[in-house]
C-alpha cells in the first residue's frame, strides 16, 4: 500500500492549498483581533465536526450499526478535544488547547506522509456517493484546515515545559483505552489490532508463530503505544517551530 496514491495527489494537494490560501485570508483578517474572535472560524469547524460525527452515527445506527464507527481511533478524539478547545474558557483551558494542536500537528504530518493510511482512494471516489465515504474525507480535511487557523491566528502560546507533559499523558489515556477495547470487541482501533500497514501485519502475523498469540498482541500494543507517543511528541516541536516563525512574522508585521 503506497502512501501517496493518484487520487490522494490531485485532490489532497489542491486542497491543501485552498486551506493554506483561506487561513492566509483570515490571518490577514482577523489576526490582530481579539482571541474571542480569532477563535470563531476554529469554532465554527468544530461545530461541523460534531454535526458530521453525529451523521457518521446515525448512518451506521440505521444500516445495523459497525463497532468500528465507536470513537475509540485516534482521529475520534478530535470529536472531543476540538469542541473543547473551541468552547470551553476555564483553568485548564490552556492544557486542553495544548493537547488539541499537538494531535492536530500529528494528523496534519501524517496526511502529508502516508494520507494513504488514513483513507483510502475508494473513500475518495465515492465522496459523492456514500455519507461515510464523504464523512471519512471531510472529517480529516477539516481537522487539518483547524490546525492551520490554530498556526495562522496564534490561537495557542506554546508553553514547552507544560505541554509536552500534558499531550503525553493524554495520549497515553487514549492507547490504554484505545488498544483495551481493540482487544475486547476484536475491532481495529487505532491499528491496535491488526495493522493496515500490510509489510508489518506479516511479521506480526509470523511472529504469532514463534512467540504465540498472546504475547506477541502485547508486544504489538506495546510498540504502537510508543510509536503513537514519540508521534506526537515529535508533530508538537514540529508545531512549536512552525507557531515560532508565525509569532516573528505576525512581529514583524505590527511593527511594520
Amino acid at each position: 500500500m503506497g502512501l501517496w496514491t493518484t487520487t490522494h495527489a490531485i485532490t489532497l494537494i489542491p486542497a491543501i492549498a485552498v486551506m493554506i490560501l483561506a487561513a492566509a485570508i483570515l490571518r490577514k483578517a482577523i489576526g490582530d483581533k481579539p482571541l474571542k474572535i480569532r477563535m470563531i472560524p476554529y469554532q465554527v469547524l468544530a461545530c461541523i465536526i460534531v454535526a458530521l460525527e453525529i451523521g457518521k452515527q446515525l448512518v451506521s445506527f440505521s444500516r445495523g450499526y459497525d463497532l468500528y464507527h465507536i470513537p475509540l481511533h485516534f482521529c475520534s478524539l478530535f470529536i472531543f478535544t476540538m469542541p473543547v478547545m473551541a468552547f470551553y474558557n476555564g483553568k485548564h483551558k490552556n492544557t486542553v488547547t495544548a493537547i488539541t494542536s499537538a494531535i492536530s500537528a500529528s494528523l496534519f504530518l501524517l496526511m502529508l506522509i502516508y494520507p494513504n493510511l488514513i483513507y483510502g482512494e475508494w473513500n475518495v471516489k465515492n465522496f459523492f456517493v456514500d455519507f461515510l465515504d464523504f464523512h471519512t474525507v471531510a472529517f480529516h480535511n477539516i481537522v487539518m484546515f483547524a490546525f492551520l487557523l490554530i498556526v495562522f491566528l496564534g490561537l495557542h502560546t506554546p508553553d514547552t515545559k507544560k505541554d509536552p507533559k500534558a499531550a503525553l499523558l493524554f495520549i497515553l489515556c487514549f492507547c490504554v483505552v484505545s488498544s483495551t477495547m481493540a482487544q475486547i470487541l476484536k475491532t481495529n482501533y487505532a491499528n491496535y489490532y491488526t495493522c493496515n500497514i500490510p509489510a508489518l501485519e506479516e511479521v506480526r502475523v509470523s511472529l504469532q508463530g514463534v512467540i504465540g498469540v498472546v504475547p506477541t498482541q502485547i508486544l504489538y500494543i506495546i510498540i504502537v503505544s510508543v510509536l503513537n507517543l514519540l508521534f506526537v511528541l515529535m508533530s508538537y516541536w514540529i508545531y512549536y517551530l512552525l507557531n515560532c516563525l508565525f509569532g516573528k512574522k505576525a512581529a514583524k508585521e505590527q511593527t511594520a
